[in-house]
């Protein structure tokens, strides 16, 4: 049996990750006036270059080359790799689209926008779509219509689903809405940076976004590996997360001349 807590933390997480994303937008719009068009480019972005072009690029070295995927197996190979390839695509795709299709968008709120469209797209992805499918495959278990339905081959294929639902803690599924909110802040405080960058015509700053990002997904790659625990990785995020909400508040003053 998957335990009600369980399967009320994924309900938490689904809300989360879905309500706070649309929240934001109607905030920022009201307050900010942040435009429709430059948060959806940020949607765009996030499909293109982290959904698309990226998993593409996993593909190749973790799976079909046999070569690449028995090198990253080493944890701390993994973990450059991970985040390196996670801030490159990431942010070069901030950049290009930033640069060249919103010439016109060079605000404060601009780089809000967009953030929020990537992050809030990630979460929806990421965290929204996953919720639903244990939410689903929990109520199954629990009235008995999984082992009916999930039989055979695709049983074992889904064990690890339903291992995590009867076996895991049910307060660590709450993780996937904390980790989302942190997220979601750390998307609009790179986006700000990229963003910033191109306004003062540096391009380093596309360096020290990609840089940053990298950094702050070691920790998850590490934890993908089996390194450190979920509540460090966490932690981190939240660190991160209250160093970013900063960033963010106090970088408008960088954009001293726009129009807000």
């Amino acid at each position: 049996m998957v335990p009600s807590f369980t399967i009320a933390s994924f309900i938490i997480s689904l809300v989360v990750a879905v309500v706070t994303p649309i929240v934001l937008l109607i905030i920022f719009k009201k307050k900010f006036n942040i435009s429709i068009k430059v948060f959806f480019f940020g949607v765009l972005t996030f499909f293109v270059f982290a959904f698309i072009l990226e998993q593409l690029c996993h593909a190749f070295f973790l799976e079909w080359n046999k070569s690449t995927r028995a090198l990253l197996e080493n944890p701390w190979l993994y973990m450059l790799y991970g985040g390196l390839m996670a801030g490159i695509f990431e942010e070069t795709g901030r950049y290009i689209m930033m640069k060249y299709a919103l010439k016109k968008h060079r605000e404060w709120k601009d780089g809000l926008a967009f953030g929020l469209g990537h992050g809030g797209i990630e979460a929806i992805l990421i965290v929204g779509i996953n919720s639903v499918v244990m939410i689903v495959f929990a109520v199954m278990i629990n009235n008995g219509s999984y082992d009916v339905f999930i039989t055979g081959a695709a049983a074992e294929a889904l064990a690890p689903i339903y291992e995590q639902l009867t076996g895991s803690a049910s307060f660590i599924q709450l993780f996937a809405g904390i980790e989302r909110l942190g997220s979601l802040t750390i998307h609009m405080g790179l986006s700000i940076l990229v963003l910033y960058g191109i306004k003062k015509g540096k391009k380093t700053y596309l360096l020290y976004a990609i840089l940053l990002h990298a950094v702050i997904d070691f920790p998850a790659a590490l934890y993908q590996k089996g390194i450190i625990n979920i509540f460090v990785v966490e932690a981190y995020l939240i660190l991160l997360a209250i160093g970013f909400i900063t960033w963010i508040v106090k970088s408008r003053a960088l954009f001293s001349g726009d129009k807000m």
